[in-house]
């Protein structure tokens, strides 16, 4: 496939990109299937290191399941995460650490089930974002307690959450941005 040198051709993906913000206020309706179709697809799609992919995505829409594992937060009040009560649904990222290849991570002591499965939940979160739906990243759980709410292995681990529904209202204000010098460096 031939690469372009025009600027437009990222400018669809740039846009998806500026749209997605971290939606707490969410409407009851239930996801639709081919949506949380297109969203598993994304993360099959989803680079990996040496392609392992050491990740299973576990869709949540049961109701129960979803109030017990937004009350499992780590410090304070179940009250934090609260809000992702009002998700339809919550998919967590579970690293398969076995799955990784060991010469890999002994080599360079990198944890690479965590870092593929964030880069695949970062493409689930573009296409829900791209089907008009809201998400948000909680990194603010219990993890021992999500594990055993879900059933996960011993040797496997819940390594992020996130919320996703059709958002209720607006969007709060998008919050600024760094200035690109503060951020980035070319060398």
């Amino acid at each position: 496939m031939p690469h372009s040198q025009d600027k437009t051709d990222n400018s669809h993906v740039l846009e998806v990109i500026t749209r997605r913000y971290s939606c707490r206020r969410y409407s009851p309706a239930p996801v639709e299937k081919t949506h949380i179709d297109a969203m598993a697809e994304a993360v099959r799609q989803a680079p990996s290191a040496c392609n392992r992919q050491p990740y299973t995505f576990v869709f949540i829409s049961d109701r129960a399941l979803i109030k017990e594992i937004a009350r499992a937060v780590p410090l304070g009040p179940a009250s934090v995460n609260k809000w992702m009560e009002t998700a339809p649904l919550i998919v967590a990222a579970v690293g398969r650490p076995e799955l990784v290849w060991h010469r890999l991570t002994q080599v360079i002591d990198t944890d690479y089930h965590r870092t593929d499965a964030v880069i695949a939940m970062d493409h689930l979160s573009l296409v829900a974002t791209e089907m008009g739906l809201g998400t948000c990243w909680v990194g603010w759980f219990h993890r021992k307690k999500i594990e055993r709410i879900l059933g996960v292995r011993n040797r496997e681990e819940v390594v992020i959450l996130m919320t996703v529904g059709y958002p209720d209202g607006e969007p709060s204000e998008r919050k600024p941005r760094k200035e690109m010098e503060d951020l980035v460096v070319r060398r």
